[in-house]
C-alpha cells in the first residue's frame, strides 16, 4: 500500500499546469446477480449528470444525478485516521462498520445492500473549511451481502485522474496482529480480475522476523507467529498477482505480532457448535480492530462493550452486588436478572443473546481506579444458555498479561481462543 502511496504522490508532484483538476462523473461495471448495479455498465458524465460532495478529513459522502439516475457514494477511513492515497480493504457497510475499520456504501436509484464488503483505492481528496469536497479520485469494488456478484466503480469529482475502472487488482487484505505462537493467516481474497481470468499470487516477506508461508503461491497462506520481544514486533509482506497475459498488481499488509507475556486489552471467545450465542464461531477483539469499553456496572461488578466489526456486552457480577474481587464465581445466571445470593453473567451482541442462562467465571486479576473505573483485569468466563449443554468459553483482558494458573474447567477453552499458558 506505501508504494502505491508514493506512486500517488509523485504522480501529483509531476503534473504539468494545463492538467487541471477536471474530470468529473462516475463510471459503475457490474457483474450478473449484482443488486445494485444490475449487471450493466454505465457512465455518468457530462452537461446533465451533477456530481457534488461532503465531507471531512477522515470521508466524505459524494452525490451523482442526472435527469433520470440518482447516485451516492460514501467513503470513510478507519476511526481517527485521514481518508490519504491508498488501498482500503475489509470495507464494512458504512455507517454500520467498525469504528476501526474502513466504510463504504454505494447506494442509487432506490437499490442498497443490507451488509456488505467491499474494497476502495483513493487516488486523491481534498476537503475545504466548509466541508465541501473539491478534489476526489476513488475506486471501488463493492459485494453486497458480503458474497454477492461485484459491483465495480471509479468516481472522480474536479479530478486530475480520468475516469477508468480498474481490470486488475492485489488487495493483500487489512493490516492485523496475532499473539506470538498463534498460527496467522494472510488474505489475498479480495483481489481481482475483471477479465474473469485465473489469478496466480505470490506472497513474499519484505521485513520483520523470517516466517515459513503454507504456500506463498496460495491465495491465503498461513504461517506460525514468530517469537518477540515484550513490546512486540511486525511483519511486513507483499501479494503480487498477474493474470496470463502478464498484467500484474501488488499491495501490502503488515502483522503486528505480540507477545502473550506482554500486558494487553483483550476480548476473546469461542463457542461449541450449537450454542447460540457464537453459532460456534470464534471472535478476537484487540485495541487495532475494537473499542472495548470498561465500565462499573449497577450491579457492582464489570461490564465490557465492544465495538467492531461487531457489537458485545459482557456483564458480570458477584453475588448479592458485592466486592468484585479475584475468585471463581460458580453458579452465575443472567445478569441482572440471578437470584439473591447468585453471580451475574451475560454475553450478548450480534442480535443475540440468552432468554436464561447458568454459568461461572473466574477473576484472576482486578483492580478499579478511585473512582471505581476498572484500569486492570483478566477474568475468564463459561456461559450456556437455556440450561444447554453447549457453551461459550471466553477471556477478557484489561491492562493486564493473562494470568498463569486456571481453573481446570477453563483450562480447554483458553486454549480454544490461542492465548498461551
Amino acid at each position: 500500500m506505501w508504494r502505491t502511496v508514493q506512486f500517488c504522490l509523485a504522480l501529483l508532484l509531476v503534473l504539468p499546469a494545463w492538467a487541471a483538476p477536471g474530470v468529473s462523473g462516475l463510471k459503475l461495471v457490474s457483474m450478473p446477480g449484482d443488486f445494485i448495479g444490475q449487471g450493466q455498465t454505465e457512465t455518468y458524465r457530462g452537461r446533465d449528470t451533477t456530481v457534488s460532495g461532503y465531507g471531512s478529513a477522515g470521508g466524505a459522502s459524494v452525490s451523482v444525478t442526472d435527469p433520470v439516475n440518482g447516485w451516492t457514494l460514501d467513503f470513510a477511513a478507519p476511526g481517527g485516521i485521514a481518508l490519504v492515497p491508498g488501498s482500503y480493504p475489509d470495507a464494512a457497510r458504512l455507517p454500520f462498520h467498525s469504528p476501526l475499520g474502513a466504510g463504504m456504501s454505494v447506494t442509487g436509484n432506490g437499490r442498497g445492500c443490507n451488509q456488505l464488503k467491499g474494497w476502495f483505492r483513493v487516488l486523491e481528496y481534498s476537503v475545504n473549511a466548509s466541508g465541501v469536497v473539491t478534489r476526489l479520485a476513488i475506486d471501488f469494488m463493492q459485494n453486497c451481502e458480503v458474497f454477492n456478484p461485484p459491483l465495480y466503480g471509479s468516481l472522480r469529482l474536479n479530478s486530475s485522474f480520468p475516469i477508468e475502472v480498474p481490470t486488475l487488482q492485489a488487495v493483500a487484505g487489512a493490516d492485523f496482529s496475532v499473539f506470538a505462537g498463534q498460527s496467522a493467516t494472510l488474505d489475498g481474497s479480495q483481489s481481482f480480475n475483471r477479465r474473469r481470468g485465473r489469478l496466480a499470487y505470490q506472497w513474499t516477506q519484505l521485513d520483520g522476523s523470517p516466517v515459513t508461508l503454507s504456500n506463498a503461491s496460495s491465495v491465503s497462506p498461513t504461517f506460525m507467529a514468530p517469537a518477540v520481544p515484550l513490546d512486540g514486533s511486525t511483519l511486513h509482506f507483499r501479494l503480487d498477482v498477474a493474470d496470463a497475459a502478464g498484467h500484474s498488481s501488488s499491495d501490502n499488509v503488515v502483522v503486528l505480532v505480540k507477545n502473550p507475556s506482554a500486558a494487553t486489552t483483550l476480548v476473546s471467545f469461542h463457542g461449541d457448535a450449537g450454542d447460540y450465542i457464537t453459532g460456534g464461531r470464534s471472535y478476537s477483539y484487540d485495541t487495532s480492530n475494537a473499542v472495548i469499553g470498561f465500565t462499573r456496572n449497577f450491579g457492582n461488578g464489570v461490564s465490557v462493550s465492544v465495538n467492531g466489526a461487531t457489537w458485545w456486552t459482557i456483564d458480570t457480577a458477584a453475588p448479592n452486588g458485592g466486592p468484585f474481587t479475584v475468585g471463581t464465581y460458580l453458579n452465575a445466571q443472567r445478569f441482572p436478572f440471578q437470584d439473591p445470593g447468585r453471580p451475574g453473567l451475560s454475553l450478548y451482541g450480534d442480535g443475540r443473546g440468552c432468554n436464561t442462562l447458568t454459568g461461572q467465571f473466574t477473576v484472576h486479576q482486578v483492580q478499579f481506579d478511585s473512582g471505581g473505573t476498572p484500569t486492570v483485569l483478566d477474568l475468564s468466563f463459561e456461559q450456556h444458555c437455556e440450561g444447554g449443554a453447549t457453551a461459550a468459553y471466553g477471556q477478557v483482558l484489561l491492562n493486564a498479561a493473562p494470568h498463569a494458573t486456571l481453573a481446570p474447567e477453563l483450562r480447554a477453552a483458553r486454549k480454544r481462543y490461542g492465548v498461551r499458558e
